[in-house]
């Protein structure tokens, strides 16, 4: 008895054994083993293996497959077909002129298995014209779209829009980096080219005759145009004063060609003669006319140009053309319901001073030029409130200066509504109509509400629920861009104003839900202002002489968008 109680527990440890040992091997047997994509003549344009698997293994799988198919009759028509073959299984669905394929065991699941593959065929035109050449010009955006469906052989619990958000890896610090970026390369541009525009003066002005040490060599008047440049006194006799060079009209307040005059008399270089005049005032005739024809301009133009340019800056270095800066900058917010009714419109705006040459007590004064009573200003703690009240002056305090390059804000002004568009600067509209076929018909409408406005760079992004093209019936101005990843049609348009202030964009594209197409959202600048404000100019604090200043103004759109329903 107690052999056979022996015999039955060894029996028994066995059978559990055996089963514990052959669990895994079942798991095995029901994963993906690859997916593929291959053109209607078997030609593999993509396969991606999710389990360890020889290069000849895989390559005699599919090459297989067209032979199958071809052989089986039993998928014909459907929507999903599969054929298998000794413990392999093929399922796979025709699209366009592709398959697209799950290489699977015959021991996994069929269902899970097709909600795999109906996943799959979603994924695949997001990322990839449904071509042979552009499959294999996509095919690494394909193989990470994969790898984010099924892991190990197995399907992630995952959306189409969890995976185009996970491979879009959108970062706000990366894109803020680039804005940065991007400026300062702007800004390295802008500088490049002023001083390059300098520097083409400073040639300029040594190829005109008459400036620097150009020898004088009929009486006063110098070689090529007489009067243009300074002549200058033989050096003195011993026990002389210094020598001094003659009057000139080369430009008020300009020491341009005394200070070479004098550093060359100092050297010991005396004014050369002995060339012919004649040739030089040719010489001279042509150089003054090609840089007027470059230019523009005339040559007296040029010469005028000249003499305002005290000092030349060095190469490469930024050139400030104006001691003072004035910004005035707007915001303005938007919010318009799928009905057309307005749910907010905020503006904000801000008035900056930025001294670049000295540190200086300055006082701004704004003038209106229009109804600003809608607008509530407040000026900066530091300014004189009675003064502000009583003429729009921007006077401060104190007699403290500003900081040389150092940008302050002076001046705020808001306004804010939920029912009044008087400071709407433009009405976006968009209708979606979806028939009877799953197609829906969008007519998008523009309309420059602020006729005083020129909005420039126009872009309004219209979101849409599928990567399929759209059909374009009619658009009246502007282009339209069409993004497949991420599923939005962008409305450009250059310039809208009062003699382009209406524009109309008509297409349609799949989809059976109106809610889909919102929120639509709106960009754009411009350098004219909502508030009607003006700064006429800018004295001294101290002797009230009015300073030189550069006024510049900028309008965008932060946040204008249409939305399906108010919050």
């Amino acid at each position: 008895a107690r052999t056979f109680t022996e015999a039955a527990a060894a029996a028994a440890a066995a059978a559990a054994a055996g089963k514990r040992a052959a669990a895994p091997t079942a798991a095995a047997a029901m994963v993906v083993l690859s997916v593929a994509i291959l053109s209607k003549t078997g030609k593999v344009l993509l396969a991606r293996q999710f389990v360890d698997m020889s290069r000849l293994r895989i390559e005699g799988l599919l090459a297989a497959f067209p032979k199958l198919i071809e052989s089986g009759t039993e998928g014909v028509g459907k929507q999903h077909t599969y054929v298998e073959t000794g413990s392999i299984r093929y399922v796979y669905q025709p699209i366009e002129g592709l398959y697209l394929l799950l290489v699977t065991t015959r021991g996994s699941n069929i269902v899970q298995d097709l909600d795999t593959l109906r996943l799959l065929t979603k994924v695949v035109p997001e990322y990839a014209q449904v071509t042979e050449e552009d499959v294999t010009r996509n095919v690494f955006d394909l193989i990470f779209a994969f790898d984010e469906v099924i892991t190990l052989g197995y399907k992630e619990n995952t959306t189409l829009e969890g995976i185009r958000t996970n491979l879009e890896m959108d970062s706000h610090n990366e894109k803020l980096h680039l804005m940065v970026v991007q400026s300062k390369m702007n800004e390295a541009n802008k500088a490049a080219q002023d001083a390059a525009k300098v520097i083409r003066s400073a040639a300029g002005s040594r190829a005109m005759p008459g400036i620097g040490n150009t020898p004088s060599l009929e009486g006063s008047s110098g070689g090529g145009f007489p009067g243009l440049g300074p002549s200058f006194t033989p050096p003195p006799t011993s026990g002389s004063s210094s020598p001094v060079p003659s009057t000139s009209n080369f430009g008020s307040g300009s020491k341009y060609g005394e200070e070479k005059a004098q550093a060359n008399v100092k050297a010991g270089k005396m004014p050369g003669s002995g060339l012919s005049i004649k040739s030089k005032t040719k010489k001279n005739d042509v150089a003054m006319k090609r840089m007027a024809d470059e230019e523009g301009i005339d040559a007296a133009a040029i010469v005028q140009q000249q003499s305002s340019t005290a000092a030349v800056a060095a190469p490469g270095a930024v050139v400030r053309t104006d001691p003072v800066e004035v910004r005035l900058t707007e915001t303005v917010q938007v919010s318009y319901d799928r009905d057309g009714a307005l749910i907010k419109c905020e503006v904000k705006g801000a008035a900056s001073l930025t001294c670049h040459e000295e540190a200086a007590a300055l006082q701004l004064q704004l003038e209106y030029y229009g109804d600003v009573a809608p607008f509530q200003f407040t000026p900066h703690p530091g300014m004189s409130k009675p003064e502000w009240t009583a003429s729009n002056l921007l006077k401060p305090k104190s007699s403290k200066p500003f900081p040389k390059d150092k940008t302050l804000s002076i001046l705020k002004w808001r306004y804010a509504s939920k029912d009044d568009e008087a400071m709407v600067p433009l009405r976006v509209t968009c209708w979606p109509e979806v028939d009877m076929d799953g197609i829906t018909t969008v007519n998008m409408e523009l309309e420059l509400v602020a006729g005083h406005l020129t909005l420039r760079d126009v872009v309004v992004t219209i979101p849409v629920p599928t990567s399929d093209a759209p059909e374009v019936i009619n658009i009246e101005g502007g282009t339209f861009r069409h993004n497949p990843k991420k599923h939005i049609i962008e409305w450009e348009l250059s310039v809208v104003d009062k003699t382009n202030s209406t524009a109309n964009f008509e297409f349609t594209i799949p989809g059976s839900n109106e809610s889909d197409f919102f929120p639509v959202t709106t960009s754009f600048t411009s350098e004219d202002m909502i508030c009607p404000v003006h700064v006429s100019a800018v004295h001294q604090l101290e002797s009230g002489e009015p300073a030189k200043f550069g006024l510049y103004r900028q309008l965008q759109a932060e946040k204008y968008e249409v939305v399906a329903q108010a919050d």
